[in-house]
């Protein structure tokens, strides 16, 4: 099957298709004839050519129904159209491929996000494209989500499954999310901790029905009765907070290993992924399509 279908590709004659598709936009021989600059017998030798090759009929001819395309005449134009438009993209699609990639890339990170090997993709990468810069932005996942969608935004990182078609994700990770208390001494240990009690401290945007909303419901399964005494816009804020004795709160395990003075809890982790989100319908820049294969590459080099 696969040899006969490569047969027929390599057999089919590009000049033909194109022939047929300005047969079926003129509505006439001799207008396409005319389009095409060639004679009138050359567009129905073309034509008749096809339809022996496809072993179908492609335009009906005479009556009431002059210059109509078949059923199978109407599949192959919609193709015909698809292929024009590939084709006449090559020459921008060749240009944009020797043309110097610059300009911004933004990126909308969640705050509870630690992308740990962000800094060494954007250092690796701009050894490659060193006039693109990066602006790198904490929010929470519904105004990120939010932004993408008003296409105000055009890079995301979140944990969050959205239901909305127009967005296009990539999973990037699984995040585990510990709870930790402050350490106020080097031999302390969670265990002597009364956690149950313990105040908490929050994320922005950690409601019920967000993505954060996780967190919640973990220290409400595990026990933890504390009230919520402060809300943090990322994990470095939560962590301080949470260092200086304020209260327990959640941070992802590989970013709370660096930090100094956390005691885990002995609570099982939860688990977060961590999604790129982008608006299907935006455009992205040079810059930004550049990253993004940079990433597809990155991900098949690991």
């Amino acid at each position: 099957m696969i040899a006969l279908l490569d047969k027929f590709a390599n057999q089919l004659d590009w000049n033909l298709l194109r022939t047929f598709m300005v047969i079926v936009q003129e509505r006439s021989i001799t207008l396409a004839a005319h389009r095409l600059s060639v004679t009138q017998p050359s567009v129905s030798a073309a034509l008749r050519r096809l339809e022996e090759r496809l072993e179908r009929r492609l335009i009906e001819r005479g009556g009431a129904t002059a210059f109509q395309p078949t059923a199978a005449g109407e599949v192959l134009y919609r193709h015909c159209a698809e292929i024009y438009g590939v084709i006449t993209a090559l020459p921008n699609a060749l240009d944009a491929a020797h043309a110097v990639v610059q300009g911004i890339v933004t990126l909308h990170l969640s705050g509870h996000v630690h992308w740990q090997e962000l800094p060494g993709l954007i250092a690796a990468y701009r050894q490659q494209f060193p006039l693109v810069r990066f602006r790198v932005r904490r929010g929470i996942c519904a105004d990120i989500l939010g932004q993408l969608a008003q296409k105000n935004a055009t890079l995301g990182v979140v944990s969050a499954h959205d239901v909305r078609p127009v967005f296009t994700r990539r999973k990037l990770f699984d995040q585990e999310m510990g709870h930790y208390a402050g350490a106020a001494a080097p031999d302390e240990r969670a265990a002597s901790l009364d956690i149950c009690n313990a105040p908490v401290i929050g994320y922005e945007g950690e409601q019920t029905g967000t993505p954060l909303a996780a967190l919640s419901m973990h220290r409400i399964r595990a026990g933890l009765e504390g009230a919520t005494v402060a809300e943090a816009p990322d994990c470095e804020a939560l962590a301080a907070l949470v260092r200086a004795g304020a209260g327990i709160g959640a941070l992802p395990r590989r970013y709370a290993r660096e930090c100094a003075r956390l005691t885990e809890l002995p609570l099982d982790p939860v688990v977060l992924p961590v999604y790129l989100v982008r608006h299907e319908q935006v455009t992205l820049s040079p810059a930004e399509q550049s990253f993004l294969q940079y990433l597809d590459g990155s991900a098949d080099r690991r």
